[in-house]
């Protein structure tokens, strides 16, 4: 499970007041950010209501070591960070040391004051100031810098769409304006790696039970598929449309255009038609323009046999398919 996903599922599971729960959903929107840019920034919550604090960092903890359990799990105990020093250079020093002491993840203090000497944007600060809750970077002699951006799974399929022109996601309410959108977009000739959405991450094998989204991205580059061979295409994200198919995405790390970071985005896929469990076949495969004759699917090929046998069908391959089948066939790795 991503952790965009757990974020969902965890704030359910919360029994807090209505400040808590919007203290731990910008945390957790803080650790997205990381992991989208690859980032390991520090959290710092700031509030003089001390109950709320222990409450708003030990949840914090316990998502951090639920979301992370490879990472030690002292990385995730809090701890205060009071800096004192009146330059820049001071300041520094004095977060050294503490860091020497501390090498965490979560700090915490009463008020941004405590360390305002120090240079913009080295921690995410969240700012609990009795019913107002805020998250940013740290501002150098200055209060944060407020960042409103929150992810919410209402925003899924609108992260499917950045328009290019804006900066900005087209507002995308359900799967049919999606589904419909990437229609428009593939007869318009836009052919485009779908981005997964920002904290999200596309299934190893995306079948019927998978999220919407991922089935909308991948019947969007089948769409893309059709366009380009001129085969016709039948298929939709419906449960009738998925039930006998399982998809493998081939995924690449790209830049986004909003320059947020990397995101995993879909530039290909193999369907496996399983509607008979003793005999299946691959149905479809598809890559991206840019991204073929990259070995994309002869690195799949070995588990596509591991998990079909190593003489599953193959339906109606072309000439650039029976050549590549004549490739493994051969050991020409």
């Amino acid at each position: 499970m991503d952790i965009r996903s757990r974020k969902t599922n965890f704030l359910e599971s919360l029994d807090s007041t209505e400040e808590i729960r919007k203290a731990v959903s910008l945390a957790i929107d803080c650790l997205i950010d990381n992991h989208n840019s690859s980032e390991d920034i520090p959290i710092v919550v700031t509030t003089y209501d001390d109950f709320c604090r222990r409450e708003v960092l030990n949840c914090v903890q316990g998502f951090c070591e639920a979301a992370f359990p490879n990472t030690d799990k002292y990385y995730f105990i809090p701890s205060m960070l009071q800096i004192h020093g009146s330059t820049i250079e001071e300041a520094c020093i004095e977060l050294i040391r503490a860091l020497r002491m501390a090498t965490g993840i979560l700090f915490w203090s009463d008020s941004p004051s405590w360390f305002a000497s120090l240079p913009d944007g080295l921690f995410h600060v969240i700012s609990v100031d009795q019913k107002t809750v805020t998250r940013g970077l740290n501002k150098n002699k200055s209060n944060p810098t407020i960042i409103n951006k929150e992810y919410s799974v209402d925003t899924l399929l609108s992260e499917l769409f950045l328009n290019g022109a804006h900066m900005e996601q087209s507002n995308v309410n359900n799967v049919t304006e999606a589904g419909r959108k990437f229609y428009h977009e593939c007869h318009a000739g836009i052919i485009r790696p779908i981005p997964a959405p920002v904290g999200a991450s596309y299934d190893e094998e995306i079948k019927v039970s998978s999220p919407d989204w991922q089935k909308l991205a991948c019947v969007a580059l089948r769409r893309y598929q059709s366009q380009e061979c001129n085969d016709g295409m039948q298929w939709d994200t419906t449960a009738h449309g998925w039930r006998n198919v399982i998809a493998y995405p081939f995924i690449e790390d790209i830049e986004s255009m909003d320059n947020t970071g990397y995101r995993q985005c879909l530039v290909g896929l193999v369907t496996i038609n399983n509607s008979n469990v003793n005999s299946p076949y691959l149905s479809t495969v598809w890559i991206h323009p840019f991204y073929r004759r990259g070995g994309l699917l002869r690195k799949l090929w070995p588990k596509l046999q591991e998990r079909y046998g190593s003489n599953f069908g193959i339906e109606e391959p072309n000439e650039n398919m029976k050549a590549f089948l004549k490739s493994v066939k051969h050991g020409d790795y």
